[in-house]
């Protein structure tokens, strides 16, 4: 019986993320982000697909962080782990992360690209530092990202999750485990993301900054949208 339960909880699981999937194609061409702020700009396009940048290793493990791409550079700290994306994908692009502790736990940096593990660096030295590259080599950091603006989804916690980041010419789909920051290259106009979790997902904690400064937050489950405003 126990096995039963369990296998008909792992089909109700399969079914929410397969409905998931389909409602967040059908969202991305119909969302034309006039609640976003720029008025009526027409249907968003999909962009390209996005590359993922997981810092992972020791649960729970400091660093700080440099991501950069030949235009724009983003630097922060965290706590492993992470999931970090670019909106806009313009290769190449590089992270560079360092433990901002003198214990042996690992720290590894993977660059996921197309669901395949493109790059994998690790370290477990003190204050260890790990750096990965996509689509090419970075010969320098580039500037500080202006407008500098990011979104951070904090939970729940590792719950799988799909969301559509916009400005108002340019959708991205994005499929994540939080914590998650996201990060958005001179977009046009403003910013604005919806989250779709599962039917058991729980309630979103996500907040944008602009310039470090927090300019919109919201709880919701188990969907979420945040605004610029």
């Amino acid at each position: 019986m126990v096995s039963v339960n369990q296998t008909m909880r792992y089909l109700g699981r399969t079914v929410g993320m397969a409905a998931l999937s389909i409602a967040l194609a059908l969202a991305l061409p119909a969302c034309n982000n006039q609640s976003g702020f720029s008025g009526a700009v027409g249907n968003t396009p999909n962009g390209p697909r996005l590359a993922s940048y997981e810092i992972v290793g020791t649960i729970g493990t400091p660093f700080t962080a440099t991501v950069a791409n030949q235009d724009s550079s983003w630097t922060f700290r965290g706590n492993v782990p992470l999931s970090v994306f670019i909106c806009n994908n313009d290769l190449p692009a590089q992270v560079i992360a360092t433990k901002t502790t003198s214990s042996t736990a690992l720290l590894s940096l993977e660059i996921i690209n197309a669901n395949h593990v493109a790059q994998l660096q690790s370290t477990s030295a003190p204050f260890g530092t790990v750096s990965v590259q996509a689509g090419g080599t970075l010969t320098s950091i580039a500037p500080p990202a202006d407008p500098d603006l990011r979104i951070f989804v904090s939970g729940p916690a590792s719950q799988k999750y799909q969301a559509l980041v916009e400005d108002s010419k340019t959708g991205f789909i994005i499929s994540a485990r939080a914590p998650t920051l996201i990060m958005f290259d001179n977009p046009d106009g403003k910013v604005d993301a919806t989250f779709f979790g599962a039917q058991d997902f729980g309630t979103f904690t996500v907040n944008m900054t602009l310039g470090g400064i927090v300019v919109a937050s919201v709880m919701q489950g188990p969907n979420a949208t945040i605004r610029q405003p």
